[in-house]
């Protein structure tokens, strides 16, 4: 989400702009009117007036039921889009409801998505989901792929579809032609599809495996190269945030669940005051650049612990590295498991690294 307000920002023009950072909740009431674009961002959002330009919103709760001229950015955890879109729609969410229109087109990627029988969608709908269901109107092409997809709409143009699971209903209206992927064929009800039916069987399984394989070797051997290069380096520092590990895990893990939630904050705050749009940019670049290296501090105090359980006499903390984020990467595939205990290994790390540079900061001044 932070990274979606990030690059909006840097796109976005600094004059006629409100820009609005709400603790709980923002409410743009009807009959209200903003002639300028809105950059918004809170717990729970509400758009029921209008906004004579472009809208971005991130939040937890987002509800658009006015009208926006221009171009309109939306994130959260749940979008409804009842109003009006007067250019493009770009949404991400965990659940999204369209029941509004768009004059042109729309991008939409969530885990649940529905574009009613109301919906409206000038130009083409491409959609990404776990779950999508479109019965509204697309006035050009539909391109859906997901979990299961579900179409019962009018689609003045083409449509493909990629799914594991797909339904054609009665009421669907394709006046192209339909091209569809998935692991078996469909019953296409007469009269649905005006124009060419195609199929193609879905190879994705294999093709999955192997890039889940390459992808995982890749970013293996990118987060040894540079763990390598930070022990060679920086090796005082990063075998001192490896000590801390070791010696308070705890502590550690409770400082990185702090600074997750607190660093995304003051960045956003820094960012929406406009004067610290540089400073909150760096912030939150440094935050992500943190996030991505902290398995390396936990890789390395991982492979010393593992290196003298095993009764091994290895004291190059290179070796000991390969060994710990071998453990990590054979732990973070675990099914059930394995997201969790990639979170703990980020919290880890980002909060050793933390309390690491704070003593080394004290140890200084003292000098």
């Amino acid at each position: 989400m932070l990274l979606f307000i990030a690059v909006i920002l840097i796109c976005t023009p600094a004059t006629a702009t409100e820009m609005v950072a709400a603790d709980q909740q923002y409410n743009l009431g009807e009959g209200e009117v903003l002639e300028d674009d809105l950059i918004v961002a809170g717990g729970t959002i509400m758009i029921d007036g209008d906004v004579f330009g472009d809208l971005i919103a991130a939040g937890g709760d987002i509800e658009v039921a006015g009208r926006v001229d221009d171009d309109a950015w939306i994130t959260g955890g749940s979008l409804i889009i009842d109003g009006e879109i007067g250019d493009d729609l770009r949404a991400v969410g965990g659940a999204i409801h369209l029941r509004g229109s768009v004059a042109d087109n729309a991008m939409i990627a969530g885990g649940t998505i529905a574009a009613s029988s109301n919906s409206a969608v000038g130009g083409d709908l491409d959609v990404a989901g776990g779950s999508i269901e479109i019965t509204g109107h697309v006035g050009r092409d539909l391109s859906c792929g997901g979990g299961s997809v579900v179409l019962g709409g009018a689609v003045d143009g083409n449509a493909t579809i990629f799914a594991d699971d797909i339904r054609i209903l009665q009421s669907a209206r394709i006046q192209g032609d339909l091209e569809y992927t998935s692991d078996k064929e469909i019953e296409i009800p007469a009269g649905t599809v005006m124009g060419d039916v195609v199929y193609k069987r879905s190879e994705k399984k294999v093709e999955d495996i192997y890039s889940k394989i390459t992808s995982s070797i890749i970013s293996f051997l990118s987060i040894l190269l540079i763990g390598l290069l930070m022990v060679r380096f920086a090796g005082n520092t990063t075998i001192r945030v490896s000590d801390t590990i070791a010696t308070h895990i705890l502590k550690s893990l409770g400082s990185g669940v702090l600074l997750l939630i607190a660093i995304p904050l003051i960045a956003l705050i820094l960012m929406i005051t406009l004067i610290g749009l540089p400073l909150g940019l760096i912030v939150l670049f440094a935050y992500i650049v943190i996030l991505y290296i902290s398995k390396i501090f936990v890789g390395l105090a991982i492979g010393r612990r593992t290196v003298t359980y095993a009764k091994k006499e290895i004291s190059s903390p290179y070796w000991h590295l390969v060994v710990g984020l071998i453990v990590i990467a054979f732990a973070t595939k675990l099914p059930l498991v394995g997201f969790l205990i990639s979170l703990i290994v980020i919290l880890v790390g980002l909060g050793a690294l933390v309390m690491t540079w704070k003593s080394m900061s004290d140890e200084s001044k003292g000098a």
